[in-house]
């Protein structure tokens, strides 16, 4: 039989009567040839079956019917119709190939082919002989059974089961004279018979088991009878390809399970299970640790390859081996097992862990399930009981420090004692929980909390916190130093942070998750900043409560002493006006947004109710120095932090910084901050800008203001009274008007320098900084003068009335000094020596 076209078929068979519903949703496309021969006839196939119902052996004289078959399929695409799934089956066969041979009682099957169901393929091999023994009675033997699959998602090896040994099988129906209440029972047996499993990770797992009865009948005759044992089971499958989970976002490379935990390992496991399934459920399994360790991926010994030489190679230096030390820390597990137990209704499991630096566990827990009259109809009602005992000793949590965000280290040890009671529904915890030696550590964010200790109880659904400590640590000596600084050296002692509290949870309802919390703090001169560059101690008190789906969080903190220095300089960056096009940063952005948008689903799912209310006073003290970016300056002042009461909005901020004491360098000078407000009153971000900076010891106020705000400042020059910019500038870089000089192209080239020098600063002006001079310049040929006359200008201001000058000629070899002395705002006296010698009183008159 030559099937070209499976498609057409399945249309003439809808067009038939009755069949039109019946293969409605399901569709078949492809070819595939059956050859077939037989001998014997149909009235030998009949005596034949009915001589195996009474038990008799067939005529002699007739000969057997005798079968010969052949199926070939290139290729079947068949879909099932949708059923309880969102979507229909595509299941396609290819290189097909099933041949059957032989009689009733004694027959052959080979079947060989491939499978494909979306990412899933699957393979198959199989050698099978058996035949009908008696009526009731088939046996089969499975000579060669192997099975691969793979995701073809992931370029990574199949999954591999494989028989080791031929299997036998019996299948027998019970007859129609059996007697009641076993009529069409059928009992399947399978001999004793072990199996290899490889996965696309190094491993071997062998599956051994005793023979295998399963029952199926009436009522409650169903019943399964199983043992057996894994042996091999190596951990790091956990990592294999199809056991991760799905990706994080589609398109994209899935992290191993255990990479994600920041394990790692060459642990093994065996595992046995006995089960017998029937109108009584009793059932053991047991999973347990025979060889190989864990290593805890803390970070802290990345991997390292180490290359060693001896120099007597072929070549010089020849290498003669490389050795990468493994990552992370040994756990030194000592044992680990997981043991679950059904005895009718009654469920019991125990979990024993024991290990040098990942601690010891000793839990056990029982309840109790409602059998059904199969195994999928096994129930556990919400009133079933519970008991459960957990004793947990962790004497090293800093081997857990992979589970905190990248760069931060925990430590400390942990005992827990605790015992649970009442039901499913309603479950109450009792004990005690305790923690001592606690640290967390993040060089790079500056935290550095030690010595920490936690007592709670456990008390029905609530969680008492009696008592929590932690100590600030002492890794900063950071101080500005001098008359805009701190007031005082760094705090050779930490603080402290102590709490108490409770946290509690119920039956989720109405949107809500059920979880309350109140939680009271008292910071005492901790430092939250320990960096190099920057040392925050604060003292105050914050309540943090969660009651009816809303987060509030209320206090008020002063700051006892800070300092923040600030680099001059950050890394270039792009303007906002430039745009990056490329394919590979697209995708990233969109992985990058899609990432962002689960994260924000989860977060939203997980929020509270209400949006969350937070009010916080902040003070900043009387010796908060900030540094960098030009400014050296004390801040005072106090802010309230609210939040916004628009969604997603960030919190306002309300107050008044100011500045005490405060300097600022520009153009190469160090200018006074008269007046330094910052004013909040919206985001945090954008506050008001009014800020003075004067040069001191010059007759003429002048210097920089800026107003604006921090998003949009206003930067201008400032003189009291009012001078042409030219003069101002003058005034802030050389502190003396220009016209004194003669030198205002030099001004203005100094200026012009600055605005287009780093750091704020020309090359001149850092070179005069350097050399702890004030200016210098360079003094171009004035009227009716030739270029003989240019020359390079120092100047030096001693006092608020005195500045000294010094030329050089650039074609000459003599040098001229000045010395100007401002007798008052409109009489300078200026002496001068050198090539000439003079004294000069100057009356200035200006005409704004």
């Amino acid at each position: 039989m030559q099937w070209t076209d499976a498609d057409r078929t399945q249309r003439w068979l809808t067009s038939l009567p009755g069949l039109a519903t019946a293969l409605q949703g399901a569709t078949l496309k492809g070819q595939a040839q059956l050859t077939s021969r037989w001998t014997g006839g149909w009235q030998s196939l009949a005596e034949q079956l009915q001589a195996a119902r009474a038990g008799t052996a067939p005529p002699a004289e007739k000969a057997p019917f005798t079968l010969l078959a052949t199926l070939t399929a290139p290729q079947l695409d068949l879909t099932l119709p949708p059923g309880n799934a969102a979507t229909a089956t595509a299941v396609q066969l290819q290189s097909l190939r099933a041949e059957l041979s032989g009689s009733l009682r004694q027959a052959s099957l080979a079947l060989d082919g491939q499978l494909r169901s979306g990412q899933l393929r699957a393979t198959l091999h199989t050698r099978v002989s058996g035949g009908l023994a008696s009526a009731a009675l088939w046996k089969a033997q499975v000579n060669a059974l192997r099975v691969q699959a793979q995701d073809t998602a992931r370029p990574a090896g199949p999954w591999t089961l494989e028989l080791a040994e031929p299997l036998a099988l019996t299948a027998q129906a019970g007859p129609p004279t059996a007697p009641p209440g076993t009529s069409g029972m059928v009992v399947v047996k399978a001999a004793a018979g072990q199996a290899r499993v490889t996965g696309p990770l190094p491993g071997t797992v062998a599956l051994q088991w005793q023979p295998v009865r399963y029952q199926s009948g009436p009522g409650t005759a169903s019943r399964l009878q199983s043992q057996g044992r894994l042996q091999g089971l190596p951990f790091a499958w956990l990592d294999a390809p199809g056991l991760e989970g799905a990706p994080a976002v589609a398109g994209q490379p899935v992290q191993p399970l255990l990479a994600r935990l920041g394990l790692a390992g060459d642990m093994l496991l065996e595992g046995q299970w006995n089960v017998d399934a029937g109108a009584t459920l009793r059932a053991q399994a047991s999973l347990r640790r025979t060889g190989g360790d864990l290593r805890i991926l803390t970070g802290e010994a990345a991997p390292v390859t180490v290359l060693q030489s001896s120099g007597q190679g072929t070549g010089t230096g020849s290498p003669t081996a490389i050795t990468a030390p493994e990552p992370g820390t040994r756990a030194g597990v000592r044992q680990a097992e997981l043991t679950l137990e059904a005895e009718g209704e009654a469920l019991r499991a125990r979990l024993l862990w024991a290990s040098d630096r990942a601690g010891e566990i000793d839990a056990s827990a029982s309840t109790r399930i409602t059998p059904g009259n199969t195994l999928a109809g096994i129930a556990w009602a919400p009133d079933a009981p519970l008991a459960a005992s957990v004793r947990a000793r962790l004497p090293d949590v800093g081997v857990w420090s992979a589970l905190a965000p990248p760069g931060w280290r925990v430590r400390g040890t942990l005992d827990a004692n605790a015992t649970l009671s009442g039901t499913r529904s309603a479950p109450r915890w009792a004990g005690t929980l305790g923690a001592d030696g606690l640290a967390v550590r993040s060089i790079v964010d500056g935290v550095d909390l030690q010595n920490g200790q936690l007592r709670a109880t456990l008390r029905g659904n609530q969680l008492d916190i009696t008592e929590f400590r932690l100590q600030g640590g002492r890794g900063s000596n950071a101080r500005i130093a001098g008359f805009s600084g701190n007031r005082t050296p760094a705090p050779q002692y930490g603080g402290t942070l102590t709490g108490s509290g409770r946290l509690g949870w119920g039956e989720p309802g109405a949107g809500l998750s059920g979880i309350t919390m109140d939680i009271a703090a008292e910071a005492r001169a901790l430092q939250v900043l320990v960096r190099a560059d920057r040392q925050v101690s604060v003292s105050g008190r914050v309540q943090a409560q969660l009651q009816q789906g809303q987060f509030s969080l209320r206090g008020k903190l002063t700051t006892d002493r800070a300092t923040i220095i600030l680099p001059d300089e950050s890394a270039p960056s792009l303007g906002s006006d430039v745009v990056v096009r490329s394919a590979a940063k697209d995708r990233a952005d969109q992985a990058k947004a899609q990432v962002a948008a689960r994260a924000n689903q989860k977060a939203a799912q997980a929020e509270t109710a209400l949006p969350p209310a937070v009010a916080i006073t902040l003070n900043l003290g009387r010796d908060f120095a900030l540094q960098g970016q030009g400014i050296t300056t004390r801040l005072m002042g106090e802010l309230d932090i609210r939040s916004s009461t628009v969604p997603g909005a960030p919190p306002r901020v309300t107050g008044e910084v100011r500045t005490d004491a405060g300097r600022y360098r520009a153009w190469g000078q160090v200018l006074d901050v008269e007046t330094g407000l910052i004013r909040f009153n919206g985001p945090y971000n954008n506050p008001a800008l009014d800020i003075l900076a004067l040069r001191p010891n010059i007759s003429v106020r002048a210097g920089v203001q800026v107003t604006g705000s921090a998003l949009a400042p206003r930067v201008r020059l400032y003189s009291d009274p009012e001078l042409p910019d030219a003069e101002k500038l003058s005034w802030v870089v050389l502190g003396r008007d220009a016209a004194n000089g003669g030198a205002e192209a030099a001004v203005l080239q100094q200026a012009a320098l600055t605005l287009l020098g780093r750091g704020g600063a020309s090359p001149t002006a850092q070179v005069a900084s350097r050399l702890g001079l004030d200016e210098i310049g360079f003094k171009g040929p004035g009227a009716g003068e030739d270029a003989t006359s240019a020359a390079l200008t120092f100047g030096k201001r001693l006092s608020k009335d005195m500045y000294v000058t010094y030329e050089r000629s650039l074609s000459g070899t003599l040098g001229t000094l000045y010395i100007f002395y401002d007798l008052s705002r409109r009489l300078t006296l200026r002496g001068q020596t050198g090539e000439k010698s003079a004294v000069d009183i100057i009356y200035t008159v200006r005409y704004d």
